[in-house]
């Protein structure tokens, strides 16, 4: 009973962290939407996309380290100093190679693909160069963040999860509001949220590291190794998940043009922020997922699982429901009556992946957490290879509509692969 409390208090925790932005963000985009217009709002989502995709570029460390903690911990293994030293040195690596990649995409993602007039795309330049360098204290702050959550330690990961997504809706907007609609200036907004979050993070992770008498300082190069294999496989997944999940945004953009992608991102971010829930529940699991990483303990194992898809169900599924059923009414409200004719069949064909996609967190972090990072890997490649040819179809053919059931599709199809080899898993634990 005491661990189930700390689980559900560990998701009651990463609740709130996501939950509190999506108020703010809730409040803000209708006036960044007014303030900026479709085009230059659809221009900015492209650059959160981008600034959240390329952030995942921490090799999996992040997630390894979270994982890692978690076992040294339940095994009492006195290294866990070295573990947490070597994975915040090497966590900012490749950081540093993402913001290089992000920059020179960027480069040939503007002048190449999107449908933009010459001076938005000259603005757009300025903008994606400085968001590139945001990148490494994305992937610091992941580190830092991985190792709060090793220790179970949803209150203060939360804390700097919520603080961040406040800050990243809630400085466009006072931008704005003070009569400033450049994109550089926005960014530069969003790259000091950043410098803060790295900030806070150091600030709660080395006491806390302190208090839990970790004084091993060497950095020895088989935690490294171990990271690293975990991590690969972890970074297969991060690269290839999220980006299934932005694609569609960068391909509506350079066939349809970035006005009729806010007719798409706006729907499209609210429902995601759906997934805050599945999001916090696995989160506080993944930990303990990784504790039971034991043949005694595949039991426990299935009956975390099991809960996680009961909290889903009894949540998230009325939830969807009632957007399902008023969905243009909603839409109509918060923006207005124009945007929610163009919008509201997207927000409803969405909302049916977005659930599947919710159901899939779960075997997705048991097949991470004990170990079957590769399973996970493979399953999104294989996806990746269907997805992306029939986006290029979908959308020059039905429009953003055609995006939506494309990607709702893609959600069905990750919960089912998922869900089978972790049942697969429980079974015969050791062919995966």
């Amino acid at each position: 009973m005491a661990r189930n409390n700390v689980l559900n208090r560990g998701a009651l925790y990463n609740l709130l962290g996501t939950g509190i932005p999506l108020l703010v963000g809730l409040i803000s985009v209708p006036i960044l939407l007014k303030s900026l217009g479709n085009q230059t709002f659809g221009l900015l989502t492209l650059i959160w996309t981008a600034i959240g995709y390329f952030g995942l570029f921490d090799f999996g460390i992040g997630r390894a380290l979270t994982q890692q903690v978690a076992s040294y911990r339940s095994n009492q293994n006195p290294s866990i100093g070295s573990l947490i030293r070597t994975g915040l040195i090497s966590v900012i690596i490749p950081g540093i190679a993402g913001a290089f990649i992000m920059y020179y995409a960027s480069i040939y993602y503007i002048n190449e693909l999107l449908l933009i007039d010459a001076g938005s795309k000259k603005d757009l330049m300025q903008a994606f160069s400085y968001a590139a360098w945001s990148i490494p204290l994305v992937t610091l702050s992941s580190g830092l963040r991985g190792i709060l959550e090793g220790f179970e330690d949803f209150a203060r990961s939360s804390f700097l999860r919520g603080t961040l997504g406040v800050l990243n809706f809630l400085t466009p907007m006072i931008i704005v509001l003070l009569g400033d609609n450049s994109l550089f200036h926005i960014v530069l907004s969003l790259i000091i949220s950043r410098m803060v979050i790295v900030l806070l993070n150091t600030y709660w992770v080395f006491p806390f590291m302190k208090t839990n008498q970790i004084t091993d300082k060497k950095i020895v190069l088989s935690n490294l190794i171990d990271l690293l294999k975990f991590g690969f496989w972890m970074t297969v997944s991060n690269i290839v998940g999220p980006f299934m999940v932005a694609a569609d945004r960068f391909i509506i953009a350079s066939i349809l043009g970035a006005s009729i992608l806010t007719y798409y991102t706006v729907p499209q971010d609210i429902v995601l922020r759906l997934l805050i829930i599945p999001a916090a529940i696995a989160t506080a699991w993944f930990p303990r997922f990784a504790k039971l990483n034991t043949y005694s303990d595949i039991q426990k194992n299935k009956e975390l699982a099991s809960l996680g898809y009961k909290y889903i169900f009894l949540i998230l599924g009325p939830i969807c429901m009632i957007l399902a059923l008023f969905s243009k009414k909603l839409l109509e409200i918060w923006i207005n009556i124009e945007f929610a004719e163009n919008t509201w069949l997207i927000a409803l064909i969405l909302l049916i992946g977005i659930f599947f996609n919710a159901l899939a967190h779960i075997p997705l972090a048991s097949l991470q957490a004990t170990g079957k990072v590769k399973t996970t890997a493979f399953i999104h490649v294989g996806e990746l290879c269907f997805y992306l040819p029939l986006l290029f179809y979908f959308v020059p053919s039905f429009g953003i509509e055609g995006a939506a059931v494309i990607w709702t599709s893609r959600a069905i199809l990750d919960f089912v692969f998922l869900f089978i080899f972790n049942h697969y898993k429980f079974n015969d634990y050791s062919k995966l």
